[in-house]
């Protein structure tokens, strides 16, 4: 099963990662977007619809971990993976909690970069099917609620006329 094509937000103040990054996900269809820092990235976003998000976290300006918190502001269901070439745990922590939905570590391998690619792509597709499954599900909820109070308001009417109609038999009696 082919994935779809996306278009992708590259985020990383090296010039060759972000050239990496696009030429790697651009190989396999997908449309890249590429900004050196978290401020033009989030200008870039709030004119451009991107499907995922990939971005470093130390650089100039915004870092990434920032730059994650106001994308999910923008987008709160957008799929960002945040790279970085520092080991400190705490940013992986700091990442998950800004709402990235993946983490990996440089130097990394196409081959890895691309499966954890496809991987949150899936699962992000995934999610989108249950949400849409599920508003789906209240939808019709909601027209069978509305059709049993119907049916009920018109069921109570009957019997109210026909308790009416009983009293009135028994006065007549």
């Amino acid at each position: 099963m082919p994935l779809n094509k996306y278009r992708v937000l590259i985020v990383d103040d090296e010039p060759m990662t972000r050239d990496l990054i696009s030429s790697i996900l651009s190989s396999k269809g997908h449309v890249c977007t590429t900004a050196p820092d978290g401020v033009e990235a989030l200008d870039k976003a709030r004119v451009e619809k991107f499907d995922a998000a990939i971005t470093d976290i130390v650089m100039p300006g915004m870092d990434g971990i920032t730059l994650t918190r106001e994308l999910k502001k923008l987008n709160p269901f957008l799929p960002i993976m945040v790279i970085t070439g520092f080991t400190d745990e705490h940013y992986y922590e700091e990442s998950i909690n800004a709402g990235a939905t993946d983490f990996i570590n440089k130097p990394f391998s196409i081959a890895e970069l691309l499966a954890r690619f496809q991987r949150m792509m899936r699962e992000h597709e995934t999610i989108y099917e249950i949400k849409k499954r599920e508003i789906e599900i209240e939808k019709i909820g909601a027209e069978m609620i509305a059709g049993i109070q119907h049916d009920s308001t018109a069921k109570i009417e009957t019997l109210k006329k026909e308790i009416e109609e009983l009293k009135k038999s028994l006065k007549d009696t």
